[in-house]
């Protein structure tokens, strides 16, 4: 008999319930399964019985949708932000709880392949068409991920292919603003599964290619949009020989390259003689390996291995920030060399994983776990005078115990220990999730989870930002700390009826000696404004989600509203001198954290008819405190200033249409609108000294697109 752990990888239909879920129970006369998870517990289980609260984004939602990756899939998750903080080359991070990508754990088939420098762009580089479905674990209710999953776990499940066939997907897409290179967006991805009859052997091989072009919005000669070019590739083997073992192999290649900045003829120049201009080229490589076997009717085990290597050359600048060759212009730099402005970083992750399950009985289940992570990064950026070359490990081991006294009661209680090379002590934290189901159609699941971040490089760290004609960059405090964190969550949910659901949750966040980065300029260095991350005291982040659907047999539509604060103890500086000995550069403090709105929220509806297939979402996001250097025509600084973004609607349209061709083949086209109201920020700095970090609110403007997905 397989025991349920053998069966980490999903062959259900997936399907969703809640405000990002299909509806999971019998809607007239059609049975839609209920959706299987596995994040929570390591245990593949239907959604409604997992104590970890789990939310769902499936294939289904994905494809209406007209995501092309994984940063455009996620932001259709309650709750999930994701955020633009560089105007030049659109760097683009998640949000969960308010607080930001570095405080996630992005995992693949539950593996932590995202290193420090692969967050720096990677949710881009991630093809939709690999995703089966994703996993959203918000807060820290299980001790089986890393300590530094404090705002929570997002993981990505691969497809899992039941028969030999392929399919062609092909997007074309055009962008409101002037186009750099009269180029129209496209997207192309292609995979092949080869799986045999006995369902023992499968293989899947794919190919992406994707190309976004410049866009200058506002036509003041920069680019608001970067260029993106993208080529990305691998292959998944998964091989069952008996009931009771499972293998999986998974090699994943990227090759991506940005360019943002000055517009026109210097656009296809070398970056270093543009008057502003960031150049990204970047590779990711990821490999892994992961075993399941089952060792008898009440032992499993899972062992994995996962390599990640992230290669970046940057060139962050331009003749403004960085002088010019040309005598005759107004940037002449006798000292200019062809270097400048030229930079390195690389990271080479290895993480291991153990884990062994003992189930004595249906009410108790015992993991007990190790894992080993190891992170080398190094970053040469000679323009701003940085080098980094550092390892980090950490070595966790864990215990985590589920037990089921009865159908009223699920607890799920654990801690793990950690060993960080940059923290001198080993660190316990204990976690506990209650699942209490006092009925069949309500229940609510509550968590209490410990973490910490220790004192590394975060992937907002490795980013060079152009402000002003000054470069500004980020170091660490020699004295930082780790930052401790502790999570509540209470989250009801009621079966209303057959067709209404309703789900809330309530979050508590407590931070000790919480990260900032405060302005720390150093006088000897005039064309870099240099900050410091320093530890700044408590803060506090708290809120509530409420979600509502009603599903029907062939449309849903669904309701999520999110409010949350982010607060600090203790007022922090953003920007200035706060010893007041330059009225110019004048200090900006604050008690809410920047760039994180409080309040969310999202509308979808979906329906899928006779003649088309229709989706429609609404992203709502609320205002929020943009720190703003304020600067004049020739480059001089004005004043610092903390703007308050206003509301931001962004409506989402598709449409689609699959047609039978032949016996077995399926030809599905689309055609779509993203931001149909052309909600995008309309205040953002022009010329050559703008503030490229005063970039909020959707990340592109209106984007019309039409697509063909060939199924073979």
């Amino acid at each position: 008999m397989k025991s349920k752990s053998s069966k980490i990888f999903l062959t259900a239909v997936f399907s969703s319930i809640s405000i990002n879920q299909s509806h999971a129970q019998a809607s007239g006369p059609e049975l839609v399964l209920e959706p299987l998870v596995v994040t929570g517990s390591n245990l593949s289980e239907p959604l409604k019985d997992a104590p970890v609260r789990t939310e769902l984004i499936d294939r289904e939602m994905i494809e209406r949708s007209g995501s092309r990756d994984l940063a455009e899939a996620i932001e259709y998750s309650p709750g999930l932000r994701v955020q633009t903080t560089c105007g030049n080359c659109n760097q683009q991070e998640i949000q969960m709880l308010g607080l930001p990508q570095s405080y996630i754990s992005i995992l693949t088939d539950g593996l932590p392949t995202f290193s420090s420098l692969a967050g720096v762009y990677g949710i881009e580089q991630i093809p939709s068409g690999l995703i089966g479905q994703i996993e959203v674990v918000k807060g820290g209710g299980s001790a089986l991920y890393g300590s530094g999953a404090v705002a929570g776990v997002i993981n990505i499940i691969p497809r899992d292919p039941t028969k030999t066939g392929g399919e062609l997907d092909f997007s074309i897409g055009t962008t409101a603003g002037e186009g750099v290179n009269n180029q129209p967006d496209n997207d192309a991805f292609g995979l092949y599964d080869w799986v045999l009859p006995e369902q023992d052997l499968k293989i899947t091989a794919f190919g992406n290619y994707g190309f976004r072009q410049a866009v200058d919005f506002d036509g003041d000669g920069f680019s608001e949009v970067s260029e993106r070019e993208l080529r990305a590739g691998g292959l998944r083997v998964v091989w069952e020989p008996s009931s009771a073992t499972k293998l999986a192999f998974d090699y994943f290649i990227s090759d991506e390259d940005r360019r943002g900045g000055e517009t026109g003829a210097a656009f296809d120049g070398p970056p270093n003689l543009a008057i502003i201009a960031e150049e990204l080229f970047s590779t990711r490589q990821v490999a892994s390996l992961k075993w399941n076997q089952e060792l008898s009717q009440t032992f499993d085990l899972q062992l994995a291995y996962a390599y990640a290597r992230t290669r970046r050359d940057s060139y962050y600048g331009g003749t403004v920030s960085l002088g010019s060759p040309d005598p005759l212009s107004p940037f002449f730099d006798a000292t200019w060399t062809k270097g400048r402005g030229f930079g390195q970083t690389a990271s080479d992750l290895h993480f291991l994983d153990g884990l062994w399950n003992w189930n004595p009985s249906e009410q108790h289940r015992v993991s007990m776990g190790l894992q080993y992570r190891n992170e080398h990064l190094s970053d040469a950026q000679s323009s701003v005078g940085s080098t980094l070359d550092e390892t980090y490990e950490n070595f966790g081991a864990l215990l985590q115990h589920r037990w089921e006294p009865n159908d009223f009661l699920t607890l799920e209680y654990g801690a793990r220990v950690d060993v960080h090379s940059e923290v001198a002590d080993p660190i316990i934290s204990p976690r506990v999730t209650v699942m209490v189901e006092p009925a069949s159609n309500f229940r609510f699941r509550n968590s209490v989870g410990f973490g910490f971040r220790a004192p590394e490089a975060f992937d907002e760290d490795l980013h060079i930002s152009n402000v002003g004609g000054e470069l500004q960059s980020v170091t660490q405090d020699p004295s930082l700390k780790e930052e401790s964190a502790v999570t509540f969550s209470i989250a009801p949910e009621w079966q209303i009826t057959d067709n209404w659901r309703l789900e809330t949750n309530f979050f508590y966040t407590q931070l000790r000696d919480t990260f900032v980065t405060n302005p720390a300029d150093d006088a000897g260095t005039p064309d870099v404004t240099e900050f410091v991350k320093s530890n700044g005291g408590d803060s506090e982040i708290f809120g509530a989600e409420i979600n509502l659907g009603y599903f029907a047999t062939d449309w849903q539509v669904e309701f999520s509203w999110v409010e949350q604060r982010l607060e600090y103890g203790d007022r922090q500086l953003f920007l200035g001198d706060d010893t007041l000995t330059d009225p110019i550069d004048n200090p900006v403090f604050g008690s809410r954290y920047p760039r994180t709105p409080e309040s969310l929220g999202l509308v979808k509806f979906t329906h899928k008819g006779e003649w088309f297939d229709a989706f429609i979402a609404a992203k709502l996001t609320g205002p929020m405190d943009i720190p703003h250097v304020v600067t004049d025509d020739s480059g001089n600084q004005v004043e610092n200033r903390l703007e308050r973004s206003p509301w931001f609607v962004n409506l989402d349209v598709g449409i689609s249409k699959e047609f039978q061709v032949g016996s077995n083949d399926t030809l599905t086209v689309s055609l779509g609108c993203k931001n149909i109201l052309n909600s995008f920020q309309d205040d953002g700095d022009q010329g050559a000294y703008r503030d490229a970090g005063y970039f909020y609110g959707p990340a592109f403007p209106r984007t019309v697109f039409a697509g063909m997905k060939w199924e073979f």
